[in-house]
């Protein structure tokens, strides 16, 4: 399937060039490429960053949502480094929630010059998030299940108490009500069933951000994470879960941005 053309969408620098790497933008469960193109794609490339966004095979308009339920973290892992051909330099890998998973996976067999991990799923899967979310919001767990299952589809407000802050826009609620999809049953069981005995230290640069208010990776469980993977994480408060979509998404952005500068565009010493 990697051979198949899958959807990259592309934002060309519009300012200033960057003389930093590509960013590669890979999406979460649940979602494609364009949850990136609100507010992240747009921002990026004004910056001065070459943008791509990725949809993983049977996501959003890539080939593959009738085999949905076969693909599983390695195929996506796959999907990243078919990506990664396609661009004219190896890019700065940028991965929110089940995408900063598959993200921790590609960069055991291929090297990046750097990676962002946006509320990713933690080096030890879902166990432990799942375990949290059934005890203190069993109703979201219900739902989430159901609608894996295809018995249910979350109103615009449901989906801004799972996923956003509470004051974000009603369009944003609804946007994202209409837009997200079922997730593959193989990719979710391998989340679930992994363990961080296999954690390590990541081999480039890493930053890890994540909301305060986020209901699906805590901060907690992303700050233990990251000291697995030798990383520390910045918690940005009144953020949910989807930060690049949630009401001061550009608290994100504005992090994700300053590391980056830090990180290839830091004066030459002397």
């Amino acid at each position: 399937m990697s051979r198949v053309a899958l959807e990259l969408l592309h934002a060309s620098n519009s300012g200033e060039a960057r003389a930093a790497p590509p960013l590669l933008f890979i999406h979460g469960a649940y979602s494609a490429a364009n949850c990136w193109q609100q507010q992240f794609l747009p921002w990026f490339s004004q910056q001065g960053y070459d943008c791509w966004a990725l949809s993983l095979r049977g996501h959003g308009n890539s080939p593959g949502r009738d085999k949905l339920h076969d693909y599983g973290i390695a195929d996506y892992v796959d999907d990243v480094a078919w990506a990664c051909d396609q661009l004219p330099r190896q890019p700065v890998l940028l991965g929110h929630s089940m995408g900063g998973f598959v993200i921790q996976q590609y960069l055991r067999q291929h090297p990046a010059p750097a990676a962002v991990l946006l509320a990713s799923v933690p080096p030890g899967g879902l166990a432990l998030p799942t375990w949290r979310l059934g005890l203190t919001a069993p109703d979201i767990l219900l739902g989430l299940n159901l609608f894996q299952q295809g018995k249910y589809h979350p109103t615009a407000d449901e989906v801004r108490r799972m996923l956003l802050s509470a004051d974000v826009e009603q369009a944003t609620a609804e946007w994202l009500a209409q837009h997200c999809q079922v997730e593959s049953q193989r990719a979710i069981l391998d989340m679930t069933l992994t363990t961080a005995l296999f954690a390590r230290r990541l081999p480039c640069p890493v930053l890890s951000l994540v909301g305060r208010n986020d209901l699906l990776v805590s901060p907690m469980e992303a700050r233990s994470g990251g000291q697995l993977l030798g990383i520390d994480t910045v918690v940005l408060p009144d953020m949910g879960h989807m930060l690049m979509l949630d009401r001061r998404w550009l608290q994100a952005a504005q992090a994700v941005d300053d590391w980056l500068c830090q990180q290839f565009l830091a004066p030459a010493p002397g």
